[in-house]
């Protein structure tokens, strides 16, 4: 179907749809530079400037450091080694969301004056750290500047 035979309306909200990229790591140090790069890539890719896709690369090493220093695997409830951390990207139109989530227990929240939870909220413009059941969100969101 081409542009003149689609329904009125139907391109504009394709156009709008929000698009997602997901990965999935061990949850482990090693394989936060997999993440890191990931997230310069689609902040790039979504019209980022560089000043803003080097402060959301520091905010997704930041906010995974911090999902793994304070969160512990529940080896007793089935959850075995490591686990995966999950990380989803979600690109709307002047906006990147990216969702980090890891299945754990005793899920504290970072303090509000601890460094890496400054830092982070620093660079980003909302960050909230949530609990759902046994897993464990840290929801961060930059937006492009005016004007982009």
């Amino acid at each position: 179907m081409d542009a003149e035979t689609q329904p009125a309306g139907t391109a504009r909200v394709a156009e709008a749809a929000a698009e997602t990229v997901l990965i999935e790591v061990p949850a482990h140090a090693d394989y936060l530079p997999v993440i890191r790069s990931a997230s310069a890539h689609v902040a790039t890719r979504a019209g980022f400037t560089l000043p803003e896709v080097a402060d959301l690369r520091l905010a997704v090493d930041e906010a995974c450091g911090l999902l793994l220093r304070h969160t512990v695997r529940d080896e007793q409830a089935g959850l075995s080694g490591l686990g995966d951390l999950a990380c989803r990207f979600v690109l709307e139109a002047s906006e990147l969301r990216v969702i980090l989530s890891r299945d754990a227990r005793n899920a504290a929240r970072p303090q509000d004056d601890e460094f890496g939870w400054t830092i982070l909220s620093a660079l980003v413009d909302d960050i909230q750290w949530k609990v759902e059941g046994p897993t464990v969100h840290v929801e961060i969101l930059k937006r492009r500047t005016a004007g982009e």
